[in-house]
């Protein structure tokens, strides 16, 4: 976060989104009482698994063996959300980052986080790319470098589209433009719905020669 923004926060606090007790834009208390953790299941079918791990019958058709995600998308989480893309509050980036952190295991010293990056529309409209403020603050609190290593192709929408037209519309939509080969990667996204965004991206990656490519997602949309 630059100066001035910390040198505004300081003269004019957030207020809760929760509670609107002032302070921080999402209090300790509403964190633990309004953002459900999760049980730890397979991101594509939610089938119960252990630590977040993608179950057999999956992992024939996906290349994500893992995909953590802190909480469902609820109305508390999607204010959180709505703050940073839409308010331009990017202290949710922190914010999110945080939680996220929370629910994390302990991952290889060489693994390095990958933002999935926003439609390039989206990024001129906001001036920022939420996911990547998010990958920045997750790798400092988990010890662990952020690259910018993809680029968005297209701009399709995907609000409202089943989880096959998702599919049909990310494939080929990721081009790896940093050196992956060899690398152990930790993709980041906001919100997952289909898993259709974290699937092409990690596809892009793996066909660049990256290792192996996990997900950590901030909020799940309810099935």
């Amino acid at each position: 976060m630059r100066l001035v923004e910390h040198f505004f926060q300081f003269i004019a606090p957030h207020d809760c989104i929760a509670c609107d007790s002032e302070g921080a834009l999402l209090c300790e208390n509403c964190a633990v009482t309004h953002l459900k953790m999760l049980v730890s299941s397979c991101y594509r079918c939610g089938a119960v698994t252990a630590r977040g791990q993608t179950c057999q019958s999956c992992r024939r058709v996906t290349p994500l063996s893992y995909v953590w995600t802190r909480t469902v998308y609820n109305q508390t989480a999607k204010k959180l959300v709505h703050s940073l893309k839409f308010d331009h509050a990017k202290a949710a980036a922190d914010t999110i980052a945080l939680e996220l952190a929370t629910i994390m295991p302990r991952l290889q010293s060489d693994i390095i986080i990958v933002h999935v990056p926003a439609a390039t529309s989206r990024v001129r409209e906001r001036g920022f790319d939420q996911s990547a403020l998010i990958a920045r603050s997750l790798g400092k609190y988990l010890g662990h470098l952020h690259m910018h290593a993809l680029r968005r192709i297209g701009q399709h929408r995907q609000v409202g589209t089943s989880g096959n037209q998702r599919r049909s519309q990310m494939h080929e939509s990721y081009r790896v433009i940093s050196p992956v080969r060899g690398a152990r990667i930790l993709l980041v996204d906001d919100v997952l719905t289909t898993g259709s965004t974290l699937e092409a991206a990690a596809n892009a990656l793996l066909h660049a020669g990256a290792l192996q490519v996990y997900a950590a997602t901030f909020a799940k949309t309810p099935r």
